[in-house]
């Protein structure tokens, strides 16, 4: 039986922005704007978000850049942070692998766990800098510890595919749980896949399809592709339902 196990994270994403704690008020752009005006990193950021997230302001994600740019000129390590976000996945700005690898690495140094994760995520994937899986799976490691949901799941695929650390398909288990009861859908299709193949835990069909489903509702090609082939070998709660199966295998 074939399935689809992601080595780390979603193709192509390099992490999530930063998000504001709380509703910005309707003027909050103006008032956001004085305070990066007169040099206020953060408000530079929050600005930057506002008009990369479109809220009170029409969505710009090359003037997010620019302000994320300033607030990480200025000191904001999560700036630094945003703006490799962009540069890696081409928004707003030319993409630039080599460039949010720089980012990142300024983010990382005073320890901003996103800009941790971000790394993590390119160095494990060589994307603008030689694989180093070893690095990567320590970087994982502490964004993980910061609470950041994502990292965690980063550093079970590291376990589970012993990339930087000696494989523990135990320890795989427990990270991608964290990460798919934060809501992280890679960490919900590789736990599934972990049930299925009975690695790290005992088989469980029933809970890989909830699994496989969970992630395949949450627009996870991978997770489809693992759901219908569990119904085409006629494993789960609903062996007879091949044809949907199929169908799903084929998404």
């Amino acid at each position: 039986m074939r399935y689809a196990l992601l080595i780390v994270l979603a193709a192509g994403c390099a992490g999530p922005d930063a998000e504001l704690r709380a509703p910005a008020p309707a003027d909050a752009a103006a008032e956001l704007k004085v305070a990066c005006d007169d040099g206020q990193a953060d408000a530079c950021l929050k600005l930057g978000l506002l008009y990369a997230q479109g809220r009170h302001v029409k969505r710009d994600l090359h003037r997010a850049a620019g302000l994320y740019e300033r607030a990480c000129d200025r000191g904001s390590a999560q700036g630094c942070s945003n703006l490799g976000g962009l540069y890696a996945r081409g928004e707003g700005v030319l993409r630039s692998d080599l460039r949010a690898v720089g980012l990142f690495e300024r983010a990382c140094a005073v320890q901003n766990d996103q800009g941790c994760y971000n790394l993590a995520v390119m160095l494990s994937t060589g994307r603008g800098v030689d694989e180093d899986p070893l690095r990567a799976a320590a970087l994982f490691d502490f964004a993980c510890k910061a609470k950041l949901a994502e990292a965690c799941a980063g550093l079970g695929a590291a376990y589970a595919n012993g990339r930087g650390v000696d494989r523990d398909d135990l320890q795989a288990v427990t990270l991608y749980r964290v990460g798919c009861d934060a809501g992280v859908v890679e960490a919900c299709d590789n736990l599934g896949f972990m049930y299925a193949q009975g690695r790290g835990v005992q088989t469980n069909d029933a809970a890989a399809i909830d699994l496989f489903r969970r992630a395949c509702d949450l627009g996870s090609a991978a997770g489809c592709y693992n759901l219908g082939t569990m119904y085409k070998q006629g494993r789960g709660l609903h062996p007879v339902q091949d044809s949907g199966g199929l169908a799903l295998s084929r998404r």
